[in-house]
């Protein structure tokens, strides 16, 4: 972002989108589309609303870390770690997403390069190569990878992108129930129409979250190969 706008690019990108997800739910279902309807636009009450959808965006983010960050993508899912230095073996459900999201960022480094990079990580935490752990893995190469200024500019982008999707699916996930309520109150065809966009939303930028999550990743330990 420019050094004149108040808000960081993670800010505006995973917060304060995913703040006006919720909002406008909020809004059709709550509210009759009031905000949707308002006419008379002043500007502290852009500011005030825009203030309200970044504190929702905020919120979202608490729940949308803990269940698609740690607990999908890295429980349910192996830990992009783990496939991305092939730690662990690929099951159906690594193969299968890694179709969905692009299999060039879902899947394991060529063996002579994630073996270079496993030794390395293994002489530095001091432990056997086979020891080594996803997590310990990836926090060892992280601040490798940051002292590289190009890698540290492509690790931004990736970590405004996959926030972006993060925080945008589960604000949908969130939009998905309010509306899907809404339409079963009121059979209306926009608001059963408006459920279903919203699912389609929260299910296509999952897949997006997971695809630069792993680009992600893949870039850490890139960047960590080439500092060290």
């Amino acid at each position: 972002m420019k050094d004149w706008f108040p808000l960081t690019s993670y800010e505006f990108y995973a917060y304060l989108t995913s703040g006006m997800v919720v909002l406008a739910a909020a809004d059709r279902t709550f509210m009759a589309s009031s905000l949707a309807n308002q006419t008379d636009w002043k500007v502290v009450i852009v500011v005030f609303w825009a203030a309200i959808a970044y504190l929702i965006g905020q919120i979202v983010a608490i729940p949308s870390s803990a269940v698609f960050e740690h607990l999908i993508a890295k429980r349910v899912l192996r830990d992009p770690s783990a496939v991305i230095l092939g730690l662990q073996e690929q099951r159906w459900r690594e193969r299968c997403f890694g179709t969905m999201v692009g299999s060039r960022e879902y899947e394991p480094f060529p063996a002579d390069y994630r073996a270079g990079i496993v030794k390395k990580i293994a002489q530095m935490l001091n432990v056997s190569e086979p020891s080594v752990q996803a997590d310990a893995a990836f926090q060892c190469a992280f601040s490798h990878a940051r002292s590289i200024p190009d890698s540290a500019v492509r690790l931004d982008n990736f970590l405004n992108q996959y926030g972006l999707c993060r925080n945008v699916s589960f604000a949908s996930l969130i939009a998905t129930v309010f509306l899907t309520g809404l339409a079963c109150r009121t059979g209306d065809g926009t608001d059963i129409l408006l459920a279903v966009g919203a699912a389609v939303l929260a299910i296509g930028l999952f897949i997006r979250f997971i695809k630069f999550y792993a680009a992600y990743t893949r870039e850490v330990f890139r960047a960590f190969n080439k500092a060290c």
